[in-house]
């Protein structure tokens, strides 16, 4: 009998903790209320990157190398815009107007 009451004791203990490992401990970031992932338009590359709320109370989206963005239309599309997209973005090619216009329009000529 007493050994059934400790196995009980100490399968009610360990549901109760916390998963551990590289998943628990995503989840345990403090200020991380979720990920996105998000697509290049213009290639298969993809990225994905942590979404937090931040000091003014607006989500920011994380890039690869640690640094924190305020979103713009969406936190999928700063991320994109800012990684996969860059030098789409930012006049990479020659000749080009750089942007690709807002992120829900697409003009195709």
């Amino acid at each position: 009998m007493r050994a059934l009451v400790l196995g009980a004791t100490l399968i009610g203990a360990g549901a109760a903790m916390p998963p551990m490992g590289p998943a628990g401990a995503a989840d345990r970031t403090p200020g991380i209320v979720g990920y996105v992932t998000a697509d290049s338009r213009y290639s298969g590359q993809s990225v994905s990157g942590p979404v937090r709320r931040g000091p003014q109370g607006r989500l920011e989206v994380r890039l690869p190398g640690g640094t924190w963005l305020e979103c713009g239309l969406s936190c999928s599309d700063t991320l994109r815009r800012e990684t996969v997209d860059f030098w789409r973005n930012h006049g990479g090619r020659p000749g080009s107007a750089g942007g690709d216009g807002p992120g829900y329009l697409q003009f195709k000529w």
